[in-house]
This record gives C-alpha cells, structure tokens and sequence, in this order.
C-alpha cells in the first residue's frame, strides 16, 4: 500500500491500512457537510470563494484529526508525526483540488431552446368607436344622456351621436367601467375619487368633472370605488 505525503516512512504497512481509509472517508463525509454549510447556510455561489471557504474550514477540522490519527498510528522505528502546518498544507491543496475538478467535470444541463409565446391580436375596440371618425377614435372616458344625442367623452374630444343610452352602452361591449346613473357611464380608468354633497354620491373624473350617482347603483359604485365622506 502506498504512502503519500510522508506516510510511507512513518506508518507502517499495517498503520498506513488503518490511516487513509479511515482519514480519506472522514474527509468526503465532513467535505459534503461544508460544502452543503457554505453553499446554502452561507449563501455563498461564486466557485472560487466556495472552494476558498470549503479548503479553509475543511483545514480546520481535517490537519488536527489527521495529525491526531498520524501520532497514534506512527510505529516507524525513529519516525515521527508530520509537522501540523505542513498537514494543513497537504488538507487546504487536496480540498482546493477537489473542488476544482468537481466543478470542471460537472455535467451540465442542455440547454433548452426557449420560445417566445405567440404575442395576443390586440383586442379589438369597441364597436362604438366605429361610429366615429378615425381621427375620433381613443379611449372612452364616459358617455352622458343630452336630449335625444349621447355625448361620447374620449381622450380626442367629445363627439355626439344620435341614439339610444342603452345601445350605446351595448355597443361598449366589454369596455371596463360602470353606469352609474339613468344618464351617465364612466370608465374605470377615468375614475378620480368619491365625493359627497349634501347627502348625494358624486364620482370624480380625472378631469375634474363630476358625475352623479343615483340610489339604483350606488352599491355597485361603492363596491368598486369605496364609499365618500361629506
């Protein structure tokens, strides 16, 4: 049986049977234990500062033990133990060694080839905005009853049209927002804050505008903006 490291002249044949299995499975199962501390206790993921960390706490814990098992297994007429720093050495260049060809031989997942997913059509506008110019067309802010015409309040202007509340609204589709009077229907996005006044609920429009609410959808105006103080 071999004797690295100065083992050969003071073990011997039968010391040396003892010392590197017991020394050489020592080591793997304390080097799973610091790697597993450094890496996830620790944090650490960068190699070299894993394999520094991992060669000094395993000279650490290995130079004495291995020291230790040295001089009571050393039975070599004359011979002597090594010198405990010289151990070190030996423990801090084989685990800095260790760690570097299990990196270097690691196997690595392929790589997959990632697709981007098909992009959605962009969602088609309501079909009240087909009523208007094409220069008119931008997002509908709200919508108000004036005689027989309904105001539509878009980003670009207001434009009226000649028809009925109701069919307007149908035609909004499923634009987000709420009706929130017999007159009135106001974007979600358009929506500013609550206000009361002398009891009755206003709706705040980004603009400033303030739109009255009526008892028949108060709740629902209250569910989705919150309730307002005098």
């Amino acid at each position: 049986m071999s004797g690295p490291f100065g083992t050969g002249a003071a073990l011997s044949l039968g010391a040396r049977a003892v010392f590197w299995p017991l020394i050489v499975g020592v080591g793997i199962l304390v080097g799973v234990a610091i790697r597993l501390y450094v890496t996830r206790a620790m944090g650490i993921r960068a190699v070299w500062r894993v394999a520094l960390n991992i060669a000094g706490l395993a000279t650490l814990v290995l130079s004495p033990l291995a020291w230790a098992l040295q001089s009571w297994l050393t039975d070599a007429p004359g011979a002597a133990p090594q010198q405990p720093a010289l151990i070190a050495l030996y423990v801090f260049v084989a685990s800095l060694t260790t760690t570097a060809l299990r990196h270097a031989f690691r196997v690595r997942p392929k790589r997959r080839a990632v697709f981007a997913p098909r992009p959605e059509p962009p969602a088609e506008p309501p079909r009240l905005l087909q009523r208007l110019a094409p220069e008119q067309h931008a997002p509908i802010l709200r919508m108000q009853v004036r005689d027989h015409y309904v105001d539509v309040v878009t980003e670009a202007g207001t434009h009226s049209l000649l028809m009925r509340f109701a069919d307007a609204i149908s035609e909004l589709e499923e634009a987000d927002g709420l009706r929130v009077h017999r007159s009135h229907w106001v974007s979600g996005g358009a929506v500013s804050g609550l206000r009361r006044d002398k009891g009755r609920l206003r709706l705040v429009t980004q603009d400033g505008t303030e739109v009255p609410v009526s008892k028949t959808y108060q709740d629902d105006v209250i569910a989705r903006w919150g309730d307002a103080a005098e």
